[in-house]
């Protein structure tokens, strides 16, 4: 059975060239060539073993995300032919666990990082939210400062990232005619 993260992916996977990467048109008339990669493994085995160690049970949509490809960079930016990064990295179980070994950075937070959003931000799922049954379970840390609730899923983030094609789309509703640029 096909879902809704396979879709996604395998349909940004039929738009790369042999290399894998992507011309992509994106804001103020830019076109922009972009790397995308996904680990050639899944990790099934690994995480029901990851989750017991971290009292964690994964939402089914980033579950299956890991059983297909542990990990994936998606959008790297290639600039004069090399990658300089830019993009998403969704971590594999191992990159996981190093990140976990951050404790200081995660203070105070019952989550458990599972990317890098342009470099900048941890792509973080909530352990609260989702003990409480919550569908919109995950959360961008800023900076190591700035903790908020996406108000989304897994699934829904990545498809909507990807549709953006890489831009911020979380940062859409703060941009006017006003504060443009």
């Amino acid at each position: 059975m096909t879902t809704f993260v396979d879709k996604t992916v395998n349909s940004l996977k039929s738009l790369l060239d042999h290399n894998g990467t992507i011309k992509l048109f994106g804001s103020e008339g830019y076109i922009t060539e972009f790397q995308v990669t996904f680990s050639n493994y899944g990790a099934r085995d690994e995480i029901q073993s990851f989750e017991l160690i971290h009292s964690i049970s994964f939402p089914k949509d980033y579950k299956k995300f890991l059983e297909q490809h542990n990990g994936a960079r998606i959008f790297d930016i290639i600039s004069d032919g090399e990658n300089i990064g830019g993009g998403l990295h969704l971590f594999s179980l191992e990159e996981i666990e190093e990140e976990l070994e951050y404790v200081e950075l995660f203070e105070g937070i019952n989550g458990i990082p599972i990317g890098h959003l342009l470099e900048e931000c941890h792509l973080i799922i909530d352990k609260d939210r989702l003990k409480q049954g919550d569908p919109n379970y995950l959360y961008l840390f800023e900076d190591g400062l700035d903790y908020k609730s996406l108000n989304l899923n897994f699934e829904i983030f990545l498809d909507r990232y990807i549709m953006c094609q890489g831009e911020a789309f979380l940062e859409w509703s703060y941009r006017t005619a006003e504060n443009y640029g």
